[in-house]
């Protein structure tokens, strides 16, 4: 039986279209990639790192003489001023010795007025006393008057004994932490407060050693702050000279160009070290970069849409974004994934 001419064109036409289909599917296609096109524009070179609030100024407020607390009117969070009495230390021992040096004072002050009396009397007898006489008056005032500076100098020793068991504060600031209580008996190692001035905060940050020597006294930083809206301007202010053996790192101390007031000691703060700017350089993400061993290449996309590899170099920096130093130029195309394809490799792309 013959097929009908209708159904022999349907049937030539489903041939075709399978067959155009097949080649679609089995015929290559240059892979959907996306590029990046490079630019020479101005770059700086960041260094981020994790810092805490510090204050400028922090001590640790101890005793000059172990005894017991007897007045202890500060605790934490408390300010205070420069001079003023923090506590005290009981001073009983030195009380008593301070009324004993001034009764042993006051006695002698009377046996040398006695002395000075009897002087002035033998000298005005005149020739009805002997040289001799006059001489023995004489050296028992002198005598009198030494006794009198050695007994106030005992004194004296007592009272500057008994002013050290008060602790004043040698700056103003705020109270940090009060590990005593009052009552209790403290030694010369017991701290009573932590003390600082919060006035003027710097911020701590450590710096890995490789990349600590890029950094000077005056570097820039800007420090971002919890809470706060707008970061802050610094500057380095102190570079540690040692590395810690325990980490690697340095310390370094950034100054901040404006006073906060309502940062907390030992707050954690972002710092972004301003190490390098450029008017002029080639920045390229990391991850467009394939490194094996000490080679470091990039992909990109040549005038007839094929894609070739480049060798490259580039300052090695912990950031996202690195500078290329030579291999590249501007107007350059770039594969932003190296794994999208590979050299040779036919692609296409949008823009």
């Amino acid at each position: 039986m013959k097929m009908k001419p209708r159904r022999l064109l349907f049937a030539l036409l489903a041939a075709i279209m399978l067959m155009a289909a097949g080649v679609w599917l089995l015929v290559p296609r240059p892979a959907q990639v996306e590029t990046l096109v490079v630019e020479a524009r101005p770059a700086v070179r960041v260094l981020a790192v994790n810092g805490r609030i510090r204050p400028r100024l922090e001590v640790d407020v101890r005793p000059s003489l172990g005894g017991t607390l007897v007045a202890l009117p500060f605790d934490i969070g408390d300010r205070v001023a420069e001079g003023q009495i923090i506590a005290r230390v009981d001073d009983a021992p030195e009380a008593a010795a301070i009324a004993e040096a001034k009764a042993a004072v006051e006695a002698q002050e009377a046996v040398l007025a006695q002395a000075r009396r009897d002087l002035a009397r033998y000298e005005a007898l005149g020739e009805f006393v002997t040289r001799r006489d006059v001489e023995q008056r004489r050296l028992a005032v002198q005598e009198g008057a030494r006794e009198l500076k050695r007994r106030q100098a005992s004194r004296t020793q007592a009272q500057e004994l008994r002013e050290r068991r008060v602790l004043r504060a040698p700056f103003s600031g705020v109270i940090l932490e009060r590990p005593v209580d009052p009552g209790q008996t403290v030694g010369l190692d017991s701290v009573i407060y932590r003390l600082a001035d919060l006035s003027d905060p710097e911020v701590s940050v450590e710096v890995d050693e490789i990349y600590a020597v890029e950094i000077r006294p005056g570097t820039q930083a800007i420090v971002s702050l919890p809470g706060r809206p707008r970061p802050v301007e610094a500057v380095v202010a102190h570079i540690e000279p040692r590395v810690d053996p325990a980490t690697g790192a340095r310390d370094v101390r950034l100054r901040l160009r404006e006073a906060l007031r309502e940062a907390p000691s030992g707050l954690t703060v972002t710092a972004n070290l301003v190490i390098e700017r450029r008017e002029r350089a080639i920045s390229v993400p990391r991850s467009a970069i394939v490194e094996t061993g000490n080679s470091a290449r990039i992909r990109l996309v040549t005038d007839d849409g094929s894609v070739a590899e480049r060798q490259i170099g580039f300052i090695d920096w912990p950031a996202e974004t690195v500078i290329v130093t030579h291999g590249l130029t501007p107007g350059d195309r770039i594969l932003v994934d190296p794994d999208a394809a590979a050299p040779g490799d036919e692609v296409r792309w949008d823009g």
